[in-house]
């Protein structure tokens, strides 16, 4: 029976054109993901191959090769295959308001994604759950098809899965998570240059947006829940964007003893966006996340509310 590693490959190099596309509002492991197999796809297989992406592309990682050539919408007649990349669904594209397309299209749907809590939309899926990120999927996936990985390849893909882990922090870490980062410096990914550009350079606005949370931030020692909120106001008076919130709600989940954290985060439309991170091995924020909709991993997840936000409140922040 031909191996999943060797139908999606057949399915590629069948294919006359393909798009690659990630999650809306893209992070670091959707990025290094898509754009390392865009090396791959586009040199060692000579395809024909676009990227686009819909919302915030975070500046963070402009340094990666191929950034520029992301663009921000297509027109689906011209692709015969799509790949999502870091997500299960349509929906989670932004693209489209349902995983059910009502249009005949694309002929080939490739899925790679390694989030435990997926709504799955039609097509072929390549999923790995207990993987770090999607980025170390891909690496699997060249190292399937005998794929040489180039500095290009290689930084693209440390980029995703230090993201993922927390620069190696998270419990998504594993002895072959970290030979594979070896593999990859071993190739020419320079792993400091990377670690300084996702957390080093904060703008003045970011650090005050930052304290505005942190000030702002509660902490329950009956339930070990530590929690706090941004709003748009925040932010346009720091001159600052969602990308410079990045990492908040990790720093929020260090107080020790803690069984998670929960930032809220008011959106431009005026949703409420939850981001949920935890370090207890007998909490599963994933499944919190996906009973308010959303999804995610079982120490990192997230939902979207159609809630309003609150932080006028002397004595902190609630939702009304």
């Amino acid at each position: 029976m031909e191996s999943l590693t060797e139908q999606i490959k057949e399915i590629l190099l069948k294919s006359k054109k393909i798009l690659l596309t990630i999650h809306i509002n893209p992070d670091g492991d959707a990025l290094g993901s898509m754009l390392g197999l865009y090396d791959a796809l586009t040199r060692h297989f000579g395809l024909d191959v676009s990227m686009a992406t819909n919302g915030l592309m975070p500046k963070t990682f402009l340094y990666l090769p191929y950034y520029f050539k992301i663009q921000d919408g297509f027109e689906p007649q011209n692709f015969d295959t799509v790949v999502l990349l870091d997500c299960g669904g349509w929906t989670r594209t932004g693209w489209f308001d349902s995983d059910e397309l009502n249009i005949a299209w694309p002929n080939n749907l490739i899925v790679i994604d390694h989030h435990a809590t997926l709504t799955l939309t039609p097509g072929l899926h390549y999923l790995g759950p207990a993987t770090s990120s999607t980025s170390e999927m891909v690496y699997g996936l060249l190292k399937a098809w005998g794929v040489p990985v180039n500095k290009e390849i290689a930084t693209c893909l440390l980029t995703g899965i230090c993201f993922d882990t927390g620069s190696f922090q998270h419990v998504n870490t594993s002895e072959k998570t970290l030979r594979i980062a070896a593999d990859l410096m071993q190739v020419g990914a320079n792993l400091p240059m990377i670690a300084q550009k996702m957390y080093v350079g904060k703008s003045i606005g970011r650090l005050k947006l930052w304290g505005i949370v942190l000030q702002r931030m509660r902490y329950d020692e009956t339930s070990g829940i530590t929690m706090s909120a941004i709003t748009q106001e925040d932010m346009e008076a720091t001159g600052t964007t969602k990308e410079d919130a990045e990492g908040l709600v990790n720093l929020m989940n260090t107080v020790p003893g803690l069984k998670f954290s929960l930032l809220l985060s008011e959106t431009p439309d005026g949703d409420v966006k939850g981001s949920l991170r935890t370090q207890s091995e007998q909490v599963d924020v994933g499944k919190l996340a996906q009973f308010m909709g959303g999804g995610g991993h079982a120490r990192a997840a997230g939902f979207l509310l159609p809630v309003d936000i609150d932080t006028q409140d002397k004595a902190g922040w609630k939702i009304v």
